[in-house]
């Protein structure tokens, strides 16, 4: 496992149509990039996130 942890922030969720409840930061161990949009892999799963529903990808260190 790496020791990088990526935070996804996801726009206001008035913006997003029919969206899951998914609460914003979704933090993940790895990020994988497409062209449209993200996988990010997490404890239980992953999750893809188009490009639109994203608003900031934070990278940092574990420990942080």
């Amino acid at each position: 496992m790496s020791d990088k942890v990526y935070d996804v922030y996801l726009v206001p969720s008035g913006k997003r149509a029919g969206e899951q409840n998914i609460v914003s930061p979704v933090e993940g161990d790895e990020l994988e990039f497409y062209d449209t949009g993200v996988w990010l892999s997490r404890t239980g799963g992953r999750n893809f996130f188009p490009y639109e529903q994203i608003r900031t990808i934070r990278e940092h260190h574990g420990d942080e």
